[in-house]
């Protein structure tokens, strides 16, 4: 009785280790390329210097990938409503042009990102501060798009 009581035991250990994968694994390096960046005269440099801090060019590298960003546009509405017509939100929206080269092959893909902020209840300059810092997550959102998009072509 014991003895079957102490497998029962055993066997739902055992069970719950398998299936909580406790197991060792194996991280997987997706961006083991060399990336020649090049960038269209209207991207921002601040989000130039993100780009180029993640996709870095690697001197000896036997497999390059050409990535070209163009046609940054960013663009702002403001939705108006109420009995005095005052902006009761603000949507920030911003795209750009995607061409990854790699292997004679030619992707292109654009990319966009939208965030929406109240604004009814912001000053002038909170509301300014408020877009700039939607225009940096943007710009991380966008930069986050690029990298999956590249690692898919690398993997």
């Amino acid at each position: 009785m014991i003895q079957k009581r102490n497998l029962n035991i055993l066997l739902i250990f055992l069970i719950i280790v398998q299936g909580c994968a406790a197991g060792s694994f194996k991280q997987v390096k997706t961006m083991n390329s060399s990336y020649l960046v090049s960038f269209d005269s209207g991207i921002p440099k601040s989000f130039q210097a993100k780009v180029n801090s993640k996709l870095k060019f690697k001197s000896g590298s036997d497999k390059n990938i050409e990535i070209n960003i163009s046609n940054y546009m960013f663009k702002q509405y403001e939705v108006y409503s109420g009995a005095s017509m005052r902006s009761l939100e603000k949507e920030v929206k911003s795209s750009l042009k995607l061409t990854i080269v790699s292997d004679g092959k030619s992707l292109n893909r654009s990319l966009m990102s939208m965030k929406r902020l109240d604004s009814i209840e912001l000053n002038p300059l909170a509301n300014k501060e408020m877009v700039s810092f939607i225009e940096n997550e943007i710009f991380d959102d966008l930069l986050n798009q690029i990298i999956v998009e590249v690692s898919l072509i690398d993997l």
